[in-house]
């Protein structure tokens, strides 16, 4: 950062960061790396390219090796918070005056930039100056960020499933992984229940799984039940898949499929616990509708964009575009998620809404977030 402040006159640099950070504050001389043009390339000495610190812009400068002007291409170590660290400026772009706001990305990595009262408001939705663990480069950062919002995750997958689906019978997302890596793959059919536009995206990577949407298996279920050992439906963090698959049941057995005991169609049918984004926190892969590997994800929508890991996903997504009105609820099952003293209260929740048959799979779950409480 203090090399880059020395040569600014020099440089070009190129903001690698999203709308909403940038709207809070750039560095000076910058433009947005979705704005460049190849006039813009041509005639600095240096191209350094930033981010929040310093990983995704390492990234950008990776995919400009093979370009014209790779050998002028830099990135900025630390990214911002190593830039706020070395005192450097920032703009406002409303205003095109001097800010002292800063965004951070994440509330997780806040504790690497400046102290407050350093001269700095660092921003961020929902930020919490947390302790954070020492990490002495940025990807190891990244991945702690990450393991942190998997914990804060797990918690929401399974509020979620206690409020919307808890009759229904789960499958963890480090079983599927372990029984497709297996050197005979289960028979299962996934059901992906998200939208054709987060489809179009991306799905989950199991080329060795047959994948149905949720109207194709809704239009064909008897057949393909009676195709494969399990199905298994998913969406963004199996919401709207739990919601699916209870619904589905209970229309089967009305209609007169498996009436003289509807257990084996609940073990049956089961649904992905966490859905892609706990395929995410475990390392699970992405590919494209073609079978193509990818890290493009679509969030569905903005209220789960802090759910997902903080390094290996590139999120495609309308910032702006408004929380779907099937995804309310769900958003706000993440304050309750967080209420550590509410684990109790959740377990007599449990023990009084679930059927029998799926207590003790719901219970075993749920006494993993147990471990303070004795009793």
């Amino acid at each position: 950062a203090r090399q880059v402040q020395s040569q600014l006159a020099s440089c070009l640099l190129v903001d690698c960061r999203t709308p909403t950070e940038r709207a809070v504050g750039v560095l000076p001389n910058s433009i947005a790396a979705g704005d460049l043009g190849k006039e813009d390339l041509a005639r600095p000495e240096f191209i350094v390219a930033y981010c929040c610190i310093g990983a995704c812009s390492a990234w950008w400068c990776q995919e400009q090796l093979e370009g014209l002007w790779a050998y002028k291409v830099r990135f900025l170590v630390g990214g911002v918070a190593a830039w706020a660290h070395q005192g450097g400026a920032f703009i406002d772009l409303a205003t095109l005056s001097a800010t002292s706001r800063v965004h951070c990305w994440v509330e997780e990595l806040a504790s690497f930039f400046p102290v407050p009262g350093s001269g700095y408001d660092v921003v961020a939705t929902g930020l919490c100056h947390s302790i954070f663990p020492a990490c002495p480069t940025p990807y190891e950062a990244l991945r702690a960020a990450s393991e942190m919002r998997h914990v804060r995750f797990q918690n929401l997958a399974l509020e979620v499933r206690m409020r919307y689906w808890p009759s229904v019978f789960c499958l963890e997302a480090a079983e599927l992984q372990k029984q497709c890596a297996s050197a005979s793959p289960p028979r299962y059919l996934l059901v992906d229940c998200r939208t054709p536009e987060e489809r179009q995206v991306s799905t989950l990577a199991v080329q060795c799984l047959p994948m149905v949407s949720a109207d194709e298996f809704r239009a064909n279920a008897p057949q393909l039940l009676a195709s494969y050992q399990t199905v298994v439906t998913f969406c963004t963090i199996g919401g709207r898949s739990g919601i699916f698959c209870k619904t589905l049941v209970d229309e089967l057995v009305e209609a007169g499929y498996c009436t003289d005991n509807p257990d084996i169609l609940r073990r049956k049918i089961v649904n992905l616990l966490g859905g892609v984004a706990c395929w995410l926190h475990i390392g699970g892969g992405l590919a494209t509708p073609t079978g193509q590997a990818t890290r493009r994800l679509h969030p569905w929508c903005r209220g789960f964009l802090d759910m997902f890991p903080v390094e290996g996903i590139d999120i495609v997504f309308d910032e702006w575009r408004p929380v779907p009105q099937d995804a309310v609820a769900l958003v706000a099952c993440k304050a309750a998620s967080g209420e550590k003293e509410a684990v109790p209260q959740k377990l007599l929740q449990m023990c009084n809404t679930l059927p029998p048959e799926v207590i003790k799979d719901s219970l075993t779950r749920a006494m993993q977030n147990c471990a303070g409480y004795e009793d």
